[in-house]
């Protein structure tokens, strides 16, 4: 295994960091948060020009045909200006499974949309406890006249309201095993019997509760077989998460970067706050942590992009970035006094995103559950994860 970056994988990072830098300055980033849309807009287009939407597909669909550790370096970027886009909703989790399940007439339907930014393709997948597992999918989906009818309630929905289609996740039979009998359909977001409720959350970026009364849905758009969906989510999740990872990697290291700059620039007793021992040890735990995180997270984008099974190790990295994450951002808010604790601090938005994705993809501690049962290979608590975790 070589981590060394290449020198393509450098220029990518480059020029993401130059454009995102100047289009995405402080100031700006602040501001945005009282956008009435809930996120900048104006910077999906961009976003789509750089050509970043086709990251992860291959060049037949228009896409750049990039490896996933690509992508993670380029998240990381965005996660180091707290750019709120439709990247993970659209890009890394519909987009990917519907790559991952779709015939080829969906494929090349909805993918060269994506690459292009004329589509937007929410993914619904969490229900009321936001674990990104099988046995949590409740909502459920009968055949008849010749499709399907969708009734239940999606939670957490990221960008559901501005979509053109959502990624629907239900149960198509009754199985002892959860993981038999979901099924992936490709739904109009203005569908009659489709019900939005916009959630207020922590982070910069829209979300609502999705209802699914009696949704009817033509069995042309059942993405992958029916009752086995599982196989295509899976794999799209692990993608889906590690390159998140690499997005608050990115938050805690601009974050740190303010501390570590704000601690040169403020003086007390006559030195910068920064010669304090007490000071140093709580930016070098803070630095080291979120040193760690970003190569575990680097790791598990090798492994998938080398077919390595890689279960263990982004759940490792997920539950490690999303303490790393929120411990660097507090301690940058903290560092910057009483000024830090204000709405108007530059750290706001950093430790905001940082809380919201720690539970985003599945909390620290249910991946920590996944990590024990793949060490143990066993279940000590008698909590069967791979099917229904009882921790949160």
């Amino acid at each position: 295994m070589n981590l060394e970056f290449s020198e393509e994988q450098k220029m990518l990072m480059d020029s993401a960091r130059g454009f995102l830098e100047s289009a995405c300055p402080l100031d700006k980033v602040r501001e945005w948060e009282s956008l009435p849309e809930g996120y900048p807009s104006h910077m999906w287009p961009r976003v789509v020009e750089m050509g970043w939407t086709g990251v992860i597909y291959p060049e037949a669909y228009g896409g750049l045909d990039l490896s996933i550790m690509d992508a993670t370096l380029l998240m990381r970027e965005m996660g180091r200006v707290a750019l709120s886009t439709p990247f993970l909703s659209t890009v890394l989790l519909s987009g990917r499974a519907i790559l991952e399940g779709g015939s080829e007439e969906q494929k090349k339907d909805v993918l060269p949309a994506i690459v292009e930014g004329k589509r937007l393709v929410s993914f619904g997948f969490s229900e009321a406890n936001a674990r990104p597992n099988a046995a949590s999918v409740k909502t459920t989906a009968r055949a008849e006249d010749g499709g399907y009818v969708l009734s239940g309630s999606k939670h957490f929905v990221e960008f559901a309201e501005q979509a053109d289609q959502i990624l629907i996740a239900a149960r198509t039979s009754d199985s002892e095993d959860p993981e038999q009998g979901l099924t992936l359909f490709l739904v109009d977001a203005r569908a009659p019997g489709i019900h939005y409720e916009t959630l207020k959350i922590m982070a910069l970026q829209p979300q609502a509760r999705v209802t699914l009364d009696n949704v009817y849905v033509d069995s042309g758009n059942v993405v992958g077989e029916v009752d086995q969906a599982w196989s295509v989510l899976n794999p799209t999740i692990q993608v889906a998460t590690v390159v998140l990872c690499g997005y608050m990697t990115g938050l805690a290291e601009r974050a740190l970067d303010m501390a570590i700059n704000y601690s040169k620039e403020r003086v007390q007793y006559e030195q910068p706050i920064g010669a304090f021992q007490a000071i140093q040890n709580y930016l070098a735990a803070a630095w080291t942590k979120t040193t760690m995180g970003e190569y575990m997270a680097y790791y598990a984008a090798w492994l998938i992009d080398n077919d390595i099974s890689s279960r263990e190790a982004v759940a490792t990295a997920k539950a490690f970035v999303g303490y790393a994450s929120v411990e660097a951002t507090q301690v940058a808010t903290q560092l910057h006094g009483g000024m830090g604790a204000t709405a108007d601090a530059r750290t706001t938005p950093f430790l905001k995103w940082a809380k919201q994705l720690q539970h985003t993809l599945g909390s620290c501690t249910y991946h920590e559950t996944v990590v024990a049962q793949e060490i143990i290979d066993k279940d000590p608590l008698g909590l069967d994860v791979s099917h229904s975790v009882a921790l949160t």
